[in-house]
């Protein structure tokens, strides 16, 4: 947030998007390649798309708390050069003013310079200033120097999430199509498909994933706000004397990424891991873009075996911001 004397690093400033953006998704894209997921090279697709709007940039807004466009925050600038990159991402909760970091990014040649540290705490005395209540971030599990910085920043973990992906090198064999156990859900399974995936991608972390209860819901009206909408959503269930077991759910991204959507009970995880997630692999197209977004730790094994591998964990953290009788801006 500020260096000895109390002020901010001269090195930071708000982004500029018209100069700016272009350089930072070229950050983003050197300091993460090794880790980025289908999702992440469409965010950075999206970004550069937006660079080249002519339009946008005309209204894209001059902070998070203005701009409906997720590329807001604030980066280090060395004689014209961007050399590390925070987004702050501005959500309205309710009543509450809640705030997402992602993005820290730094040139692997400036790193252990403490850039991320002084960005980060730059982003939280904007948090502070602009009456926020709350601050979300995720990072790596496998990043202990990123997670120091946020824990010793005051952050809190609140959940693990891995995201599994088909493994292009496992042999997943298609299941007997005469197999009555997979079938579609009714829509009376609704219900229940709606509570179990509540409990697995619950509100504290579902907001910043492109889950939407709505898109998945079975009946002719959603089936034609999907059709009007261009989204594409398929199902598979497993049902044994009538009891349904839990539900598999399809559904092609914008870009070039899918999302699994799993809903299921404890009690029939491995029966629904080890039997719908081949169903969907020769179900669907393109099925290496597929994603599953699943609680870290859970059915590990059991994913293994049905052909799917760990693309990433990482740590969702939350800060509690403090109200101060008196926030000054910068």
């Amino acid at each position: 947030m500020a260096n000895s004397t109390g002020r901010t690093d001269p090195h930071i400033r708000p982004i500029d998007l018209k100069r700016d953006l272009v350089k930072v998704a070229d950050l983003v894209d050197l300091s993460f390649a090794d880790h980025m997921d289908a999702e992440g090279h469409d965010y950075l697709q999206h970004m550069r798309q937006t660079a080249r709007s002519a339009l946008f940039l005309s209204y894209a807004g001059t902070s998070p708390e203005n701009s409906a466009y997720p590329f807001h925050g604030y980066v280090w600038d060395e004689e014209g050069d961007v050399i590390g990159n925070l987004t702050l991402i501005y959500l309205r909760r309710k009543d509450r003013r809640v705030y997402f970091i992602a993005n820290v990014a730094v040139h692997p040649d400036h790193r252990g310079r403490g850039i991320a540290r002084q960005l980060t705490e730059r982003a939280l005395r904007h948090v502070a200033e602009h009456q926020g209540s709350t601050v979300y971030l995720q990072v790596r599990d496998d990043n202990p120097t990123a997670m120091h910085i946020y824990q010793a920043a005051g952050f809190d973990e609140i959940a693990r999430r891995t995201t599994w992906v088909f493994d292009s090198h496992a042999v997943i064999s298609k299941p007997n199509s005469g197999s009555s156990r997979v079938c579609k859900p009714r829509l009376d399974d609704w219900e229940q498909q709606k509570t179990w995936l509540n409990e697995i991608y619950p509100p504290a972390i579902s907001w910043n994933l492109s889950f939407h209860l709505n898109n998945l819901q079975p009946g002719f009206n959603s089936w034609f706000q999907r059709l009007f909408s261009g989204n594409q959503v398929r199902h598979w269930a497993v049902r044994t004397d009538n009891r349904l077991h839990g539900v598999l759910s399809w559904e092609k991204g914008p870009f070039k990424s899918d999302s699994l959507w799993m809903a299921t009970s404890p009690l029939w995880e491995e029966e629904i891991v080890t039997t719908l997630l081949p169903s969907a692999f020769h179900g669907i197209p393109k099925p290496l873009r597929a994603a599953l977004n699943y609680p870290a730790g859970r059915a590990v094994d059991t994913f293994h075996r049905a052909g799917m591998k760990e693309h990433l964990t990482l740590v969702w953290m939350k800060k509690v911001i403090i109200p101060s009788p008196a926030n000054q801006s910068p």
